[in-house]
């Protein structure tokens, strides 16, 4: 679903003032694509007691200004907002994107003082505005994978959101520092370590994020380098890096996996469905993206799901296991067609799914930890409280590895891991566990050397 950008902007005017005993500066707010708006200065004063705010004009007659100045104001007014409209109106029609709020407002005042053209105000120095333009270009087709096995195809739905993610952070990055726009040339290590600050002090977002954000930089500016847009190298350097953390998230093990399947939901089938939906995932080892919707992209085939993965367009075939049988079943017509549990979003089925962990008993601590500032601090909180939507994808491959005792590769085929070292990143196992795993193993096969 692509993002609607509406050929309206709002404006308004407002005096800067409304309790000053003097004349005070008239603002002209412009509004789009969310706040904060865009102030631009009219260059006229008038005073509190001389301004209808409803009617935002100056009040003439005997208790307002003198007809020739109330005139001289509102036709002021008139050609402000004239400007801004067209200026608004020329970019939305020319890139089908928002314009970059501080370019608009440098090009506005530019040509409110009477210049033809402004320089500064060019779109193609806004990495911002690069942003918008790839956004746009794969929203359209124009812009496709270069590699993998999706090679020449779109970008998916789920990708272009996480640039406009990162677009609207860098916007919230420039309105919050003042600064004028974010040219290519800006991008500076200074700048780096700038937006990290930002990032981890001003908004306290995790590591991962400022390293997706950073890794969404490095990509634009070399796609913008590559069309010729700018000369700047500082994002290649070896400093400029895509920083990720490792996460200590928990899963749930085959005992606990049961414990939630026996709980009784009777009398809670939204809970009933949410539980339904987890245990999918757990026994497929489908991204929440996928187990959510199986409706729309799963075909059961005797023992096999087959589904087209929504983050890599992959087509893999998922074994049904027992358990996997048992809920498909239960949502079986007699013509043979499966409903699937109904799709419920993200945060709504990690709601429930703590819910039903502490229905299930798995109260006990854990400890984790959380980002916070940049770094990690130790928390510990029931366990149920720990558990989300993607806890049951990692429940999948840990008790196929550690449970099951399945090869890495058969797992990953599964769940789309490219390599060995992010797969057991993504497993969880203590040292204590895999050194029993290798101890049960081979016990294992020496009983059986000495049975034959």
């Amino acid at each position: 679903m692509s993002r609607t950008v509406k050929i309206e902007c709002g404006i308004s005017f407002r005096l800067r003032e409304t309790g000053a005993t003097k004349p005070t500066p008239i603002t002209c707010f412009v509004e789009y694509n969310g706040k904060p708006v865009v102030k631009i200065p009219t260059g006229t004063k008038v005073h509190p007691a001389k301004w209808n705010p409803e009617k935002e004009r100056p009040i003439g007659g005997l208790k307002g200004l003198e007809s020739a100045e109330a005139k001289v104001i509102i036709e002021k007014l008139a050609t402000v907002k004239a400007k801004v409209e067209t200026e608004y109106r020329n970019h939305v029609n020319k890139f089908q994107s928002y314009p970059d709020k501080a370019i608009f407002k440098e090009q506005v005042i530019g040509l409110l003082a009477g210049a033809t053209t402004v320089k500064a105000s060019d779109p193609s120095q806004s990495l911002i505005f690069f942003f918008d333009r790839q956004v746009k270009l794969s929203r359209e087709g124009k812009r496709t994978v270069l590699k993998g096995k999706r090679a020449g195809m779109r970008y998916r739905e789920n990708t272009i959101r996480s640039y406009e993610g990162s677009r609207t952070l860098l916007q919230e990055y420039v309105e919050h520092r003042k600064l004028k726009r974010l040219n290519f040339d800006n991008v500076t290590m200074d700048f780096y370590y700038d937006l990290r600050d930002y990032m981890f002090t001003d908004r306290s977002f995790s590591l991962n994020y400022f390293g997706k954000v950073i890794k969404h930089i490095k990509l634009f500016m070399g796609e913008a380098k590559e069309l010729g847009w700018h000369a700047n190298e500082i994002y290649k350097s070896k400093a400029f890096i895509k920083v990720e953390e490792e996460t200590d998230a928990v899963y749930n093990d085959i005992e606990q996996l049961e414990a939630i399947h026996s709980v009784d939901l009777t009398g809670h089938p939204g809970l009933k469905n949410a539980r339904d939906l987890y245990l999918l995932g757990a026994w497929s080892g489908l991204r929440f993206q996928d187990y959510s919707v199986l409706a729309d992209k799963a075909r059961v085939h005797g023992d096999f799901i087959h589904i087209e993965t929504e983050k890599t367009g992959v087509f893999v075939a998922i074994p049904i296991l027992p358990v996997t049988r048992e809920i498909l079943e239960s949502y079986r017509l007699e013509d043979g067609t499966y409903l699937y549990p109904k799709p419920i979003s993200n945060q709504k089925l990690n709601d429930y799914i703590k819910i039903i962990g502490k229905m299930a008993g798995l109260t006990q601590p854990v400890s984790i930890t959380v980002p916070q500032g940049g770094t990690r601090v130790h928390v510990t909180i029931p366990f149920y409280d720990a558990m989300g939507t993607h806890t049951a994808r990692r429940s999948f491959a840990t008790n196929m590895y550690k449970h099951y005792r399945l090869p890495t590769f058969t797992i990953m085929k599964i769940t789309g891991h490219t390599t060995e070292t992010n797969f057991f990143k993504y497993i969880k196992m203590t040292r204590e566990e895999n050194a029993q795993l290798i101890l049960d193993t081979v016990n294992a096969k020496i009983e059986l050397e000495k049975a034959g």
